[in-house]
């Protein structure tokens, strides 16, 4: 068997670069976030080099130019050394990274610009070398190649053919590396306003000091051993910060506010799997989508994996991940980031956390928008009732659709009688387990109009205690006088409750009204 071995030599056809560029990605601007990646860390390095005199002179510098079609990417960080410039720009997945302790590791990420432009230009100086290195890609020429099936090379010879390099003076006090990409065509890499708003929610950089939770955030990220790593990035000379705020819009108006931050976390073996915050919102509504921070995101190293949908399939609801801002940072030395780096490779640790943020999803989370949508819901009914009643006051009305209105009272009188009975044991449930979320669906409860201290102080009374009882109904100011015992007040409140329920408003308060003439006779 052995006599019939043969080898074989494998040709990498130049497709494979197509591959590794446009057709890796589903956003364009991942090329920022490659980019902005690598930056990041090899300024990690020029810290533990000790290459700066403060932390706060390392930066990230993005330029976008859109008349001229020019994206520039420049870090201050350790540059490369000449010697290593061929073997770490020129070949492919060739990278010195070490995958548990660096953000990019494969040698891909930079090759994200050449399905974008028509020519991609690397330059680079090491501290202390009088040189810098320029290697400059003809993208255009690739493209022409790439689709151009008559010609037959692979991807080796590709690149030394679409490839130049060369050397200049440099100031040996220089250390920096460049990312040059003209020709730009793709109109979201040109548009600042879209690039700012990817990197506002993907980059790792701070949250902004008008993010007033951040303190809650950081003290307890401080506290639980996490590392919140953070970059100083400007784009177009301006810093960028995480797209977090207090308070969440519809319409360009004020919608709700961030009241309060969460935080839950997960171990396997001992060691912590991951580690999360959300944030909890007055109403707990799904965040309409002009908040580009709707969502709990999944970050590895502070930077996003996938979309921001990427956590959406966890949920017992498809949109329940619409309900709120937040993020969880993957911990974990094994969850790596696969190539597309929209998850991770398939592992144990990797499983462990889809099924552990699984449960939490579905339960505690789907718990508390399920509690407030109860709430919301009763908020509505009776703001709908208000409205009907009103409306069927109108004497122009005819009367088939006094009779539609009227049947409609009726329905919105059982829900908010139902809800008024209900959403006491919701309050209760609230007031041992969350103070906050209590005093929230309190708060915005009673400034819809219900009151729950009624029921309790009849419900409550002593039952060999006989005194005045007065009975108030929601829409008069009739007021029963006479001693009644506890048991006639709750045959009593039976009897309304059965007539308000039965009957649209005018006629139930009227049938209330006679009665209680009566009992004052």
């Amino acid at each position: 068997m052995s006599n019939n071995t043969r080898k074989f030599t494998p040709v990498i056809g130049k497709n494979v670069i197509e591959n590794l560029t446009i057709g890796m990605y589903d956003d364009a601007r991942f090329v920022y976030r490659e980019y902005v990646q690598n930056a990041a860390d090899q300024i990690d390095l020029a810290k533990r080099e000790k290459l700066y005199q403060s932390d706060n002179e390392a930066c990230i510098y993005i330029q976008i130019d859109k008349n001229a079609k020019t994206v520039i990417i420049e870090d201050n960080a350790t540059g490369i050394k000449s010697q290593e410039v061929l073997p770490l720009l020129g070949n492919i997945a060739q990278s010195t990274k070490n995958k548990y302790e660096d953000k990019g590791f494969r040698g891909i990420g930079r090759l994200g610009g050449l399905g974008y432009c028509d020519k991609l230009t690397f330059e680079t100086s090491f501290y202390g070398e009088e040189a810098k290195s320029i290697m400059i890609w003809d993208a255009k020429l690739l493209k022409k190649i790439i689709n151009d099936d008559s010609v037959k090379i692979d991807a080796a010879e590709l690149i030394s053919i679409i490839t130049d390099y060369s050397f200049q003076n440099e100031n040996e006090e220089e250390h920096y590396f460049k990312v040059t990409m003209e020709g730009v065509e793709n109109e979201e890499l040109l548009d600042v306003e879209k690039v700012r708003d990817y990197l506002s929610m993907v980059a790792p950089i701070p949250f902004a000091s008008h993010f007033t939770h951040r303190y809650k955030i950081y003290e307890e990220a401080q506290q639980n051993n996490v590392i919140l790593d953070e970059y100083k990035l400007l784009l177009n000379g301006e810093q960028l910060f995480k797209g977090y705020k207090n308070t969440i819009y519809d319409n360009n108006k004020e919608f709700c506010k961030i009241i309060d931050i969460r935080f839950f976390e997960a171990f396997y073996k001992d060691s912590l799997l991951y580690w999360g915050w959300y944030g909890i919102s007055q109403d707990m509504h799904q965040i309409p989508d002009e908040n580009k921070e709707r969502g709990i995101r999944l970050r590895k190293s502070n930077i996003q994996i996938g979309l921001e949908n990427r956590l959406d399939v966890y949920h017992r609801e498809k949109l329940g991940n619409r309900y709120l801002v937040g993020e969880v940072h993957a911990i974990n030395k094994e969850l790596t980031p696969n190539a597309r780096r929209d998850f991770f490779i398939e592992n144990e640790e990797c499983f462990q956390l889809v099924r552990l943020l699984q449960d939490f999803f579905c339960k505690q989370i789907y718990t508390i928008y399920y509690d407030f949508s109860k709430k919301n819901a009763a908020i509505k009914a009776k703001q709908d009732l208000v409205d009907k009643r009103e409306k069927i006051k109108d004497n122009t009305l005819d009367t088939e659709t006094k009779e539609k209105l009227s049947i409609e009272i009726k329905k919105l009188e059982r829900k908010v009688h139902d809800a008024q009975k209900t959403l006491p044991r919701l309050l209760d449930k609230y007031q041992s387990k969350d103070a906050v979320l209590h005093d929230v669906l309190e708060k915005s409860l009673k400034d819809a109009g219900f009151d729950f201290d009624i029921l309790d102080k009849i419900e409550n009374a002593p039952n060999d205690n006989i005194k005045p009882v007065e009975i108030k109904h929601p829409q008069t100011h009739i007021i029963q006088k006479k001693i009644l015992s506890l048991q006639e007040t709750t045959l009593l409140k039976k009897v309304y409750s059965v007539i308000r329920q039965n009957f649209i408003r005018e006629t139930a308060e009227e049938l209330i009204q006679k009665i209680e003439e009566e009992l004052k006779k």
